[in-house]
């Protein structure tokens, strides 16, 4: 009997395998900026250790299935580079397409610029955000020669909503949400997307539910906010990095005071009404080449019409202890989340929190007249936060 880690491809998952051709590369990517230096052999041989206990990093499609190859992902360094900011769509590291072949789902990049970068990048059909954290702590375990919790349930969100349940219906997905930037055209010659950038000098409680407050009142309408929900809550003793999110929406009325947007974000977790949407997956039982066309005109009317299935992703991927990262050589003094893009969704916002920051990120779909209406509406977001958060960063400028 074979005992190589196997699991089939999720409903949720299939959706995402169309992405990678009309938003490139399609990838979560987990960045740590740090002083000192890392050896890349020694980086390497990290990368195999975890990715032997965390084998959802080495994962190939084979028919339906996810299959372990074996082959550890690899690590590219890039002597000299340092990352684009503020224009992160146009830095050419974090635009290439993930290595070394077609099948590849998972890399690792060291930039020896200065700072030293370690970039973790993940294809979302393989893991969700948090269990590309998990991958991502054990590789820097697995670098100061601790021992490491092996990820090998071979469980992703569908097997897991049918063993809890799920209480209801899914959230009707619908293209009539409007963006806080609003739309516009993309032009031939125009970047399809925006990656973008801010660091806040503050930490607390309720960052999602600023945001999201802030962008009903730019918006001016209504804002259907999507909140990705990590379920391995459900499950505390599963060890999984697959894709096991699902989203809990929220409808945001401009001028909405953020601790009800809270509260009501607090009674959809209660009720467990993310696990309604893995019923909503109904992209996944049709051809690729259908659903290709389906995320093409669901860009086409965002990006026209300003329709939208959701306004906004805002998602909070948790704190990061930097004393707890270091390793021989390197300590992290940043963590950033660079969220993928998405024909789907016109704004996807990733935040950490670390050092007393909170680091925020977001993926924009781009068309004219877009880029400055999405920095102003950072600046926005990044002066209320500063100014609201409880804990300010009392080394800040």
């Amino acid at each position: 009997m074979s005992t190589t880690f196997r699991r089939r491809i999720s409903p949720t998952e299939r959706m995402y395998f169309p992405m990678r051709e009309l938003a490139p590369p399609f990838l979560m990517q987990l960045e740590f900026t740090g002083t000192g230096a890392l050896d890349p052999d020694e980086l390497r041989r990290a990368v195999e250790t975890a990715s032997a206990d965390c084998p959802g990093a080495r994962l190939v499609r084979v028919g339906r299935n996810w299959v372990d190859s074996g082959i550890a992902p690899a690590v590219r360094e890039i002597t000299g580079h340092v990352l684009g900011y503020p224009r992160l769509e146009a830095d050419p590291v974090l635009t290439s397409p993930i290595g070394p072949t077609r099948d590849s789902t998972c890399e690792v990049l060291l930039l020896t610029g200065e700072p030293t970068t370690v970039i973790f990048r993940v294809f979302h059909g393989v893991m969700d955000g948090m269990g590309m954290v998990l991958w991502a702590t054990s590789v820097f375990r697995a670098l100061r020669g601790e021992p490491l919790r092996p990820m090998r349930d071979p469980i992703a969100d569908r097997e897991l909503v049918r063993r809890v349940g799920a209480p209801g219906r899914p959230t009707p997905m619908l293209p009539r949400y409007r963006a806080a930037i609003g739309y516009g055209r993309q032009d031939p010659g125009l970047a399809r997307h925006l990656l973008r950038h801010r660091t806040i000098h503050a930490t607390g409680s309720g960052a999602v539910a600023r945001v999201a407050a802030l962008l009903a009142v730019e918006a001016g309408v209504v804002q259907r906010i999507m909140v990705p929900v990590d379920l391995r809550r459900h499950d505390p003793e599963l060890r999984s990095t697959a894709n096991l999110a699902l989203p809990l929406f929220l409808d945001v009325e401009p001028g909405q005071d953020w601790t009800q947007i809270n509260q009501a974000k607090r009674i959809g977790l209660r009720e467990r009404h993310e696990l309604n949407q893995m019923a909503s997956s109904g992209l996944a039982n049709i051809p690729d080449a259908a659903s290709r066309a389906i995320l093409r005109t669901t860009n086409w009317l965002g990006s026209r019409y300003g329709r939208n299935l959701a306004s906004a992703t805002v998602s909070h991927m948790g704190r990061f202890d930097l004393d707890e990262l270091r390793v021989p050589g390197f300590a992290p003094t940043t963590v950033r989340v660079l969220p993928q893009h998405s024909v789907a969704m016109p704004l996807l916002f990733g935040m950490v929190e670390s050092g007393g920051r909170t680091e925020l990120t977001v993926s924009a779909r781009n068309g004219r007249g877009l880029e400055d209406r999405l920095e102003t509406l950072l600046d926005l977001i990044a002066d209320t936060l500063e100014a609201e958060l409880p804990q300010r960063n009392s080394s800040a400028a």
